[in-house]
């Protein structure tokens, strides 16, 4: 389908233009999501090794590799034994071992080998595969420069990450879907139409051109790129407004992706009321998912749903545009408005993703995905799909167009997104975990 986005023709005519980039996305995406298989396993073994030097510190011999990971294993049997009996509820977990060398270097010296200190560290900060591939995109995009063979096919790989979205169905239940998505359907409406609403008045207010105003509400009100693009036409947006209004979007987005994670930690929220924080106050689904992913599994998933609804909002912010910019002034002019077809706007802006992942839900509902197929899908065939389209995003986050951003629009776009994640921060932390925790 062509023009299905900024600058790239998706079309198979135009796979060759896109190709070289999208490979680069594949290689980094790849590479990142070896660092996180590393990192996360060496982290483990982090753990491991501190439960052998407290035996160590306090002043038991050490045992031989030999009979350490005998006794880990024996355990291990007992306890698969038990459940296999029916005497244990829970699956035990494989146990973590560390191998020979570290082991003995850890029983040994009584030090903790620098490999997994440095690994405990980077998961401390939560250096994922999301961070990785975000940071360095941002760093070559943003010093050496993207060559322009690259560009289309990292604009195209953004996208990606929609599959991933779809695939994510089959970790849910209609009964998760409905009771956070009516909670995330009071949440999108009290914030983030209340912002959009709030920004168009306001814009037109302190007199900033309609075209501006509209696309900035639809970005910083509903849902980041998406929103702004499907509103443009409505309101006669110039190249200029358009551009102003994605760089105030990308630069909140950026902000908030690299900052949330940890104020969440700070506020000592859960990883469902995280995902509900994102999912309501991040504009751009990529940089929503890339944060809720940063925090958690469990985030990702509550945030995902919200998303969902906040998505699905697409086609009424369209509506809202044409009637406030086109409607309205045309009734109070006493113009003869041209009909509105709703269904064709509701057509032709419905995100088609969507209805992926309710088939995906459906499809877990009816029992045809075992837990070991939910993995597969919803965390490993996820992980690719993200890691490429994150490679994108970050190759795209480039200061110059962040700097695009000004005026008296982009302060009025910054004030209320950034007033609508501080009500929205307030009201999930109200609300608790439980009302948001994908069972």
């Amino acid at each position: 389908m062509a023009g299905g986005g900024i600058g790239v023709d998706y079309t198979l005519r135009n796979l060759p233009r896109m190709l070289p980039g999208l490979l680069l996305c594949v290689f980094f995406g790849w590479a990142a999501l070896q660092w996180d298989a590393t990192i996360h396993g060496y982290e483990q073994d982090y753990k491991e090794a501190t439960a052998v030097l407290a035996g160590v510190k306090a002043g038991k011999p050490a045992a031989s590799f030999t009979d350490y990971k005998n006794a880990k294993e024996d355990k291990y049997k007992a306890a698969l034994g038990r459940f296999d009996q029916g005497l244990e509820k829970q699956k035990p977990k494989k146990p973590q071992i560390l191998d020979k060398g570290t082991y003995e270097t850890v029983a040994a010296s009584g030090n903790m080998p620098f490999k997994l200190k440095f690994a405990s560290f980077m998961v401390q900060i939560q250096m994922t595969y999301v961070a990785v591939l975000l940071l360095i995109g941002m760093l070559i995009r943003n010093t050496i420069g993207l060559p322009a063979v690259f560009q289309a096919g990292t604009i195209a790989a953004r996208p990606i990450i929609k599959p991933g979205i779809v695939i994510l169905g089959a970790y849910y239940l209609w009964s998760d879907v409905l009771r956070v998505g009516v909670i995330g359907l009071a949440l999108v409406v009290a914030f983030v139409m209340g912002t959009a609403v709030m920004i168009c008045v306001w814009g037109r207010k302190g007199k900033v051109d309609d075209g501006l105003a509209g696309v900035m509400a639809a970005g910083a009100g509903v849902c980041g790129v998406s929103a702004a693009v499907a509103v443009a036409p409505v309101v006669n947006a110039k190249p200029r407004d358009f551009f102003y209004a994605i760089g105030t979007i990308l630069l909140f987005g950026t902000l908030c992706l690299f900052t949330f994670p940890y104020i969440g930690q700070l506020l000592g929220m859960s990883q469902p009321v995280f995902g509900a924080w994102v999912g309501t106050a991040i504009l751009n689904t990529a940089q929503l998912v890339a944060a809720a992913t940063w925090y958690g599994h469990q985030s990702l998933l509550t945030a995902n749903i919200i998303n969902i609804v906040r998505v699905g909002f697409i086609p009424l912010i369209v509506l809202w545009a044409i009637y406030y910019y086109v409607i309205k002034p045309a009734a109070a002019n006493a113009d003869n408005t041209q009909k509105l077809n709703v269904l064709q706007v509701i057509r032709e802006k419905f995100p088609i993703f969507i209805l992926g992942f309710f088939v995906m839900v459906t499809l877990n509902e009816l029992g045809l995905f075992t837990q070991t197929q939910r993995d597969i899908l919803g965390k490993d065939l996820l992980k690719i799909f993200f890691a490429i389209g994150f490679a994108g995003v970050g190759l795209n986050i480039a200061f110059g167009d962040l700097r695009k951003a000004g005026g008296k629009a982009f302060a009025i776009g910054f004030i209320a997104a950034t007033l609508k994640a501080v009500l929205a921060a307030v009201a999930v932390i109200l609300i608790g975990a439980e009302a948001f925790t994908v069972k």
